[in-house]
């Protein structure tokens, strides 16, 4: 029997054991773990697998960019494959376990160095182990008056690895990657490369012009496993002055005006009157954003069971709409004002008194309006509202994107809770409006302590996946177990690419195979 929880796949008890000796000469016997226990964090997945698919063989905590060089040199010489993390944190994505089990986790949450925050030019770089929360306290101790652009919840998740992962907020600058400007990348041969303006010695400009010279290449390390990434640049939002911030809520009393609330929203945000990205939110998830945050609810109503809880139920328990459209003004109080006017006079010219038109005002001590109020804001928050939607822990993110036209978005929720309902499960879902197309999470909430769910989620979640696929929605993020499936769902000409890179830059497979559906072995 092994002394090891696992092994690396094709790497002998013997081998790792030598491979595990110098993990520990480099770093020390504290911040290389093989025991179960320390293990244990990194099995908390929320998946619709088994946590022996995803158990990893070690975790090792390294402090700097120079360690991580060493340790990819001992990687190379043993062939133990390494899981990069900053944190135990992707919430509906996984967690942290690795792709297969086996891998060693590489957690970065150690390196924890705002290294620089610019508040003139509104930008700062930092290592991956720095949290939303910390960054934001950061700001708030040395007074400065920048906004964070935070996913929900956000406290305890990875500046570096939101991005990375292409993950977004709700301001203004809510395309996380779009406003990332230069990497500091670890290589799988062990080299550092700098992105952007960051390859010229004593570089000025790294963190404010993100080309560079010749091809554009942060890109590859982005949602892929093509290197370690050990210092990002993001650019901040500059605060509003006092009076410039507005946010709203519309309640939409029919699942059937979907379309209708598109109709008028596209070209307020085209227009950039609504600047941010926002919400619409169907009955379900607004309803659970209520029950968790407000202690008056009726308690235990969304604990009830397993089956799937009528829209009319929710809006009726809840005092929540069909769909409820969070949005916001920013700028001047005078550009602000006039904003409002435009937003106001849209929707109520659309639909009348059909509709609840919600300000600050109007909200005092509404819990998921001040949540979405402080998410428009960039506020860091801790813990998701749908935590307490089922009992059990499961949970899997389903992101297709669609058009942000009205037909386009008609069809995919009527398909999306149709596949749903057929295996028992509630449709929990929002649109999140960008520029021109809207995110459309889907949280399918399970027991993971019944089996009987596990399989039912899973059956659902790769039907979801075909029938997407079948009709042009592609998935923009997913879970561990089904990388694959999306990977191939994008065609074998993009798979070979992903290939060719990862041969090119990684031939022993040894950073994160699997990651992405890219895996050489």
């Amino acid at each position: 029997m092994s002394r090891f929880v696992t092994l690396p796949k094709g790497v002998s008890e013997q081998t790792f054991t030598k491979a595990i000796q110098e993990y520990r000469q480099l770093l020390g016997t504290d911040l290389v773990r093989t025991d179960r226990a320390s293990m244990q964090s990194y099995l908390n997945i929320t998946i619709a697998e088994s946590e022996v698919l995803h158990t990893p063989a070690a975790v090792i905590y390294p402090k700097t960019e120079k360690e991580i060089q060493s340790i990819v040199a001992i990687a190379n010489k043993y062939k133990t494959p390494l899981w990069t993390v900053c944190n135990g944190e992707n919430e509906g994505y996984g967690s942290s376990a690795p792709a297969s089990a086996g891998q060693i986790v590489l957690d970065l949450r150690g390196m924890k160095k705002i290294i620089e925050v610019d508040q003139e030019l509104g930008y700062c770089l930092v290592e991956p182990g720095v949290t939303y929360a910390e960054l934001q306290e950061h700001l708030k101790k040395n007074k400065i008056n920048l906004w964070l652009d935070a996913p929900a919840p956000a406290a305890n998740v990875s500046v570096v690895g939101n991005i990375i992962e292409r993950g977004s907020g709700y301001t203004p600058y809510s395309e996380n990657f779009l406003f990332s400007c230069g990497m500091e990348v670890v290589l799988a041969d062990g080299s550092l490369i700098r992105t952007g303006m960051g390859g010229i010695p004593n570089s000025t400009s790294w963190q404010v012009f993100k080309w560079g010279f010749g091809p554009y290449v942060d890109g590859l390390f982005s949602q892929s496993n093509n290197g370690i990434v050990t210092k990002l640049g993001t650019w901040l939002m500059g605060a509003p002055p006092p009076g410039g911030y507005k946010p709203f809520c519309i309640k939409f009393p029919k699942v059937e005006m979907l379309g209708d609330i598109i109709k008028p929203l596209m070209p307020l945000r085209l227009a950039n009157i609504i600047p941010n990205a926002c919400a619409l939110v169907n009955a379900g998830w607004e309803a659970a954003t209520r029950y968790a945050f407000d202690k008056k609810t009726p308690n235990g109503f969304l604990n009830q069971g397993k089956e799937i809880i009528p829209t009319k139920s929710l809006m009726e328990r809840y005092g929540v709409g069909a769909w409820n459209l969070y949005g916001a003004v920013y700028g001047t109080p005078e550009q602000v004002a006039l904003n409002w006017m435009y937003v106001e006079g849209t929707f109520k010219g659309a639909f009348g008194d059909k509709i609840e038109i919600i300000t600050e005002k109007e909200a005092a001590g509404d819990p998921a309006f001040a949540y979405r109020k402080q998410l428009m804001m960039g506020g860091v928050t801790k813990d998701s509202p749908l935590d307490k939607w089922r009992s059990g822990g499961g949970s899997m993110r389903f992101s297709p994107t669609a058009v942000a036209r009205p037909g386009e978005c008609i069809q995919q929720t009527k398909v999306a809770s149709g596949i749903l309902n057929k295996y028992g499960f509630d449709y929990l879902s929002e649109y999140i409006f960008f520029w021109r197309d809207a995110r459309h999470v889907i949280d399918l909430r399970f027991d993971r302590s019944d089996s009987a769910d596990v399989q039912r989620a899973y059956r659902c979640f790769e039907e979801l996946g075909k029938v997407f696929a079948k009709q042009g929605w592609a998935v923009n993020r997913t879970n561990t177990a089904f990388m694959d499936k999306v990977a191939d769902s994008y065609g074998p000409a993009m798979r070979e690419l992903n290939h060719t890179i990862k041969r090119a830059l990684d031939p022993n497979n040894i950073l994160a195979p699997g990651k992405s559906g890219i895996d050489l072995s």
